[in-house]
């Protein structure tokens, strides 16, 4: 007697889920662009350089990426409901604040204090939707979770930047809050629909013989496949970072462009990394090559971004530069993936995909510094440059890494 099918649950109940997790993870990535966004109007109104004002996001990356590993854990054993409610609270209060304290040293507090709720984001956003949408469903409920993520960044620029130009800064920080701390009151309202179980996993029996995955982690994240994507992925974020964060002040100081303009263009950017996420998944499935894909985008995205630097462009031709370079950038990330997926021993993706994906935070904490200091300091073009070339490092990273697959 064949045991009965498990039937799938309506599509109504799974989008529910993914939209309610997809709104939280909306406003993680929103409220890391916050304080960029407006980088030129704080400059001017608060009288802070910008390695100073780079400091705000390097203390807010560096707190998120410290806290991610402890909170998982945390949320593999209190589950992931109340943590991501929280959190998403935390972090919109945090935001409110930057409206309403009126020292530097106050806003590094708050800085502290939402790098951590940040850092609740992945574990929990994972843990629900692996819980509560139905696995034919999972691949579909991960895709439209990372492009929630670039819509909260791409929507960022064009929010913050009118409402800043309209009310002033204090205000936009104000309104930014007061959103997401109405999300949390929604998520809290729907908070039934969150719960996961976080004694699902059996637990060992006396005397159960030990698993082979069960082995000490740590010894995986020595080798040399480990380190090399780990860098990948820290150079990777440099220069992303360069262009998702200095790029709207760098172009405001070398063109004539109006800011609310190039904050279009930067959108542009992150629209088109969306679409780039799908047709990078799509294009490395059909053709079998993904690593195609990786050198032809990598090496576009570089010249790209170089010509950004080196040509005053007309603003429609920056903001098509813009949206082809950023839907290029989208489609390595399902190619890092694979190599992720290829490399890591059977049991151990989600260790090696943890300790990699640590450099993506670690790489956001050191471009502000470096990029702030480029912009105080020296020639705004090289804010391009430097993301050039270290598109070029993590082409080479990369190489690296997949050269551990073919042994």
């Amino acid at each position: 007697m064949t045991a009965p099918v498990t039937p799938i649950p309506p599509l109504s109940r799974d989008a529910r889920v993914i939209g309610l997790v997809g709104a939280a993870h909306f406003f993680s990535h929103f409220y890391q662009l916050v304080l960029p966004a407006l980088f030129v109007f704080m400059a001017e109104d608060y009288g802070r350089s910008y390695l100073e004002l780079g400091l705000l996001v390097t203390v807010f990356s560096i707190m998120s990426g410290v806290a991610q590993t402890p909170l998982g854990i945390m949320i593999d054993k209190i589950g992931a409901r109340w943590p991501l409610i929280l959190g998403t609270a935390v972090l919109s209060a945090s935001v409110l604040g930057y409206g309403l304290v009126e020292s530097y040293e106050a806003m590094l507090v708050l800085a502290v204090f939402g790098g951590i709720a940040n850092a609740i984001y992945h574990p929990a956003d994972f843990s629900i939707l692996a819980a509560k949408v139905h696995e034919k469903r999972l691949g579909r409920a991960f895709s439209l979770h990372s492009v929630s993520g670039n819509m909260g960044w791409a929507l960022a620029p064009i929010v913050m930047v009118p409402l800043a130009s309209l009310y002033g800064i204090q205000t936009a920080f104000i309104v930014a809050g007061c959103c997401g701390l109405a999300t949390a009151a929604v998520l809290l309202l729907q908070a039934g629909h969150l719960e996961t179980d976080a004694d699902r996993r059996p637990k060992k029996r006396k005397g159960e013989p030990k698993a082979v995955n069960d082995g000490p982690g740590w010894r995986l994240l020595l080798t040399r496949a480990a380190l090399l994507l780990l860098a990948f992925q820290i150079v990777h974020a440099m220069a992303f970072g360069g262009i998702r964060n200095f790029s709207l002040p760098a172009l405001t100081a070398l063109t004539d462009i109006a800011p609310e303009l190039i904050a279009s263009a930067l959108t542009g950017y992150l629209i088109g990394a969306s679409f780039g996420n799908l047709l990078g998944g799509w294009a490395a499935d059909t053709t079998g090559r993904p690593q195609l894909i990786f050198y032809f985008s990598i090496l576009s995205i570089a010249a790209l971004t170089a010509l950004i630097g080196t040509v005053v462009m007309p603003a429609v031709v920056l903001l098509l530069v813009f949206a082809v370079a950023g839907a290029l950038n989208g489609t390595l990330l399902p190619v890092r993936d694979l190599l992720v997926r290829a490399l890591a021993p059977k049991g151990q993706m989600g260790t090696l995909y943890g300790f990699t994906s640590s450099g993506l935070s670690l790489g956001n904490a050191i471009t502000p510094l470096i990029y702030g200091w480029i912009m105080d300091n020296g020639d705004p073009r090289w804010i391009f440059y430097a993301s050039a070339i270290l598109m070029l490092g993590a082409l080479a990273t990369y190489v690296e890494a997949r050269s551990e697959q073919a042994k």
